[in-house]
Order: structure tokens, then sequence, then C-alpha cells
């Protein structure tokens, strides 16, 4: 982990998104699961418990640039060291107060090229490291934790792990 710092809170805040997506009273056969083992890969697991269909995620809270729902930026960035994780579908990230998540499809990434960026870290140095960009990122509020759910639901039903399940008129 590059930012030791933030691990108690990531760990608090994916605790308390998947209390809040595994209680929703929608009628879907989800069910998000958090690995309990540190495995250096991924975060946890959405299953569609009808079908075993399932995504894994990775999850991240963000301290800077995501606050109140809002994301500062355009476009969305995400280390190529996860990217390569061909496990991960999924990036989750809520924002500073725990009240939305962005939401990002690893496929979607794939379609740029990775360049070599200076990230901060919990050290006196930075990180020089390859990004991969993409604006194809929608983000959730907590209230709207039933259109997320639908949007996995969609995704995992027809296979389709990109920005097109954010819609609901997504097709095969």
């Amino acid at each position: 982990m590059k930012r030791p710092s933030m691990y108690q809170a990531h760990e608090d805040s994916l605790k308390k998104f998947t209390d809040k997506f595994n209680g929703c009273r929608d009628g879907l056969p989800l069910v998000m699961q958090i690995y309990q083992t540190e495995n250096f890969r991924d975060d946890g697991v959405i299953v569609n418990t009808k079908t075993g269909k399932r995504v894994a995620f990775d999850w991240e809270i963000r301290d800077k640039y995501f606050s109140k729902g809002k994301f500062a930026f355009r476009e969305l960035r995400q280390f190529e060291r996860k990217i390569k994780k061909e496990e991960i579908g999924l990036s989750l990230q809520c924002d500073r107060e725990e009240t939305a998540v962005l939401v990002a499809w690893h496929e979607d990434w794939r379609q740029s090229k990775p360049i070599p960026v200076k990230l901060a870290t919990d050290y006196k140095w930075s990180e020089k490291n390859l990004v991969r960009s993409t604006t194809k990122f929608k983000i959730y509020s907590y209230d709207q934790m039933d259109a997320f759910r639908a949007m996995i639901f969609r995704a995992l039903d027809k296979g389709q792990f990109n920005h097109q399940a954010f819609s609901e008129n997504a097709e095969n």
C-alpha cells in the first residue's frame, strides 16, 4: 500500500458501503463480499446469488479531489498496476465524506494508453508510475444505492463490464 495512513479509513469505509449495499431491499439477488484476508489484488466481489456470476472490485476512499459527491476532474486516472490485474473488473472510490461512490470499469481504462506521472505517497518522495485515464465513469450518491445495484445487475446479466452498463438501455 502506497499510503498506509489511509488503510484504516479504507477498511472502515468499505465495511460501511458493503453494509449499505447488502442492506438494500430492492429484490435483486446481489451480495457484496469483502475479502477478510489481504491479497494485494482486489478488495472483494459482487455476486449474483441466483446465477453465480460475479465481478471483483477494487475499493478506495479518496481524501483528495472527490468531496460531497463532486469529482474535481473530467477524467479519472488509475494505476497501470491495478489495470494489469485481470481479475479486477470494477473500481469503486468513495468520496471523503462517504456519501457518494465514483464507479469505473477496468475495461474502459484498457482502451487508453498508459502514461508516466508522478504521484503522491505518504513518504518524502513521489512515486513515478504509469496510469491510464477514462472519462467513462459515473458517480452514484449513497442515496442512489438501488440505481447502483441495478447497474451492477445489468452488467452481470449481460456480461457487459464497461460504461454501457451505466445506461438503463444497455445492450449486448
